[in-house]
């Protein structure tokens, strides 16, 4: 064996403890995926890990006792820890959700397919590159966006009648709140009883610190406009 147990307990626990820091910081933000689920892909990913380089260990030792099999015997130490990167694609899809040109989720998996590098790299004893591996990511989870102060872009589902008297209302609620509006899906539904009612999805760039739910509010003003949806579709999250 190459390690001793308080190596390994050391590796596991370390690996626990950097997927459970980056757990936590996606727990603040309420996504599903938390610390439980970055503890153990980071501490799974040490796991394989530490059994791959146990095994290929073995393999090197039995070669060296049995020299007339050495040439026939081989071990490759990547190849668990290829398949890591491989499966964890799978979990990291799962808390991706899709709906109504929606798409959430995308930042939390990418964090589980990088915390299960952490895994790997505690695993294979990289101490230094596992915690400064870490401490980035916290800053690019938690800083990234304020410092770059990335435009904000929202999806607002609207239902009203009256469809000319309201689009009006609506344009010169956007203007007057200096949003821009990059792009416009309309439908309209026509009711057995001859009216109407009509159902456009804006894709808009909301200006720095912006009040949604007051704006929603100056659009429920409308006596046309009888319901509001709004819809995030920014895709780091």
């Amino acid at each position: 064996m190459i390690f001793t147990n308080l190596e390994l307990l050391l590796r596991l626990l370390i690996a626990a403890s950097l997927g459970g820091i980056i757990g936590y910081e996606r727990e603040l933000k309420g996504r599903d995926a938390g610390i439980r689920t970055h503890t153990l892909v980071s501490l799974g990913a040490a796991i394989i890990t530490l059994t791959q380089l146990e095994a290929s260990e073995w393999v090197i030792e039995f070669a060296r006792a049995n020299t007339d099999l050495a040439p026939i015997v081989t071990t490759d130490i990547t190849r668990l820890t290829a398949q890591i990167v491989n499966g964890i694609g799978f979990l990291g899809a799962g808390t991706i959700i899709v709906s109504q040109k929606s798409v959430t989720g995308l930042t939390t998996a990418a964090s589980i397919w990088a915390v299960a590098s952490l895994g790997i790299a505690v695993g294979m004893g990289y101490y230094f590159m596992g915690i400064s591996s870490t401490l980035i990511m916290l800053v690019v989870l938690r800083s990234v966006k304020t410092v770059f102060k990335i435009e904000r872009t929202r999806q607002l589902e609207v239902r009203y009648v009256n469809r000319n008297e309201t689009l009006r209302y609506m344009e010169a609620c956007f203007k007057e709140h200096q949003i821009s509006v990059v792009s416009t899906d309309h439908s309209i539904t026509y009711q057995e009883d001859g009216s109407s009612v009509c159902r456009d999805l804006y894709t808009l760039h909301l200006p720095a610190k912006f009040n949604m739910m007051g704006f929603i509010a100056i659009l429920g003003e409308s006596k046309n406009i009888f319901e509001i949806n709004t819809l995030k579709t920014a895709l780091d999250n």
